[in-house]
């Protein structure tokens, strides 16, 4: 046994090597040779810009989800392509208000720090995961081929439709939803549920499918958390309100209710209709009915923590008719749970979904005795 460990060591260090390795050279590859586009973040067209013409538009007084004005910066795809100028919701809006007052610069400091984030996410788990983790990062970094063979594409070169790399060059909110989704888990298993339910409720303010992250604090019982979630996203939908208008809201809701996004190639209702057949108004059932089915399973495996928070992630990409490659950087957050496991001696949630929270508990016999989670 004493050679085996020495060379199982020299193995997961090559493997977090070639991790690193991997990801700087997808990196190159979107860069480089398939989103040239994407490092110029104040190019019209880019996500970027689109942010920043959603503040420029409030800044002017200008409607924030259409029609544009002869002024108004452009939104390449709108109208024809997207039914809005802007698809998230106001909060980004408002957010970016400060940010295009600063001009064009703002654009590049929003698109590196986003790349930073998300550089910094991949590198952090690649240098403390275990196996679990290492492996799930090795899966997302090579789910360019099945998404590409999803979209029925060739698959053109080693790095292509990297969802990683495309999301840390995009500046797209997925990149900073990502990293709140890696916060809540991090905050809600170490005590901090203010924290966690604070850093769920921006992220759900910030684009709707985060709610499920609300769900995920409901069934492990996390009340504290749950109500930090309600406090948040009351104040941050005030701030809205304020921010961007009446008008503003209102256009946005009926943006969220009118089904006016045609589904992409990756979601759920555009493989229900391209590959079962079904018809186009059925498919687009299949958001809301692969949703709740989502939200069952994180309720089913409540007692197992890790697992639930990995379908919680899947269901906040998958709530939506709009999946692009670039959605699924969110599993970064999905192994979250293996690279930062329950610490130990933190103590478990009330209620029976507290046991299983770490995989293990340990009855400490005091007097009437107590349960705490083992790490």
């Amino acid at each position: 046994m004493r050679f085996v460990f020495p060379f199982a060591r020299w193995g997961i260090l090559l493997v977090r090597i070639a991790i690193v390795l991997v990801f700087a050279g997808e990196l190159y590859v979107t860069g480089a040779i398939q989103r040239v586009d994407l490092m110029h973040p104040t190019a019209i067209g880019t996500d970027s810009s689109t942010y920043y013409a959603a503040g420029q538009r409030l800044n002017a007084g200008h409607p924030l989800y259409g029609p544009l004005v002869a002024t108004d910066r452009p939104i390449p795809g709108y109208p024809k392509k997207y039914p809005a100028p802007l698809l998230s919701p106001p909060l980004v809006a408002v957010i970016w208000r400060p940010l295009a007052a600063l001009g064009d610069v703002s654009m590049t400091i929003w698109w590196a720090a986003n790349l930073a984030l998300v550089t910094l996410l991949a590198a952090f788990f690649a240098a403390v995961g275990r196996r679990w983790t290492l492996g799930g990062l090795l899966v997302i970094l090579a789910l360019g081929w099945p998404l590409v063979a999803l979209l029925r594409a060739p698959y053109l070169y080693l790095g292509y439709q990297s969802p990683i790399s495309t999301t840390a060059l995009s500046g797209n909110l997925d990149g900073y939803l990502t990293g709140l989704c890696v916060l809540v888990w991090w905050a809600s298993t170490r005590g901090r549920s203010r924290l966690a339910g604070a850093a769920a409720g921006l992220a759900a303010v910030l684009k709707l499918g985060p709610f499920a992250l609300a769900w995920w604090l409901v069934v492990r019982r996390d009340w504290p958390a749950v109500k930090a979630f309600v406090v948040t996203v009351v104040i941050l939908g005030i701030v809205g309100l304020l921010g961007a208008g009446l008008d503003a809201n209102l256009a946005y809701v009926r943006l969220a209710l009118g089904a006016a996004v045609t589904p992409t190639p990756l979601s759920i209702p555009w493989m229900l209709h391209t590959w079962l057949g079904m018809t186009q108004t059925v498919a687009n059932l299949g958001t809301i009915v692969g949703t709740i089915v989502g939200l069952g399973v994180v309720y089913a495996a409540r007692r197992q923590a890790r697992l639930s928070f990995l379908v919680t992630i899947l269901v906040v990409i998958y709530c939506s008719p709009v999946v692009m490659v670039g959605n699924y950087a969110l599993l970064l957050a999905a192994v979250t749970p293996w690279a930062m496991p329950v610490q130990s001696g933190q103590p478990a949630r009330r209620g029976p979904d507290s046991i299983g929270v770490s995989g293990r508990v340990s009855v400490r016999a005091s007097g009437r005795g107590s349960i705490r989670a083992a790490g």
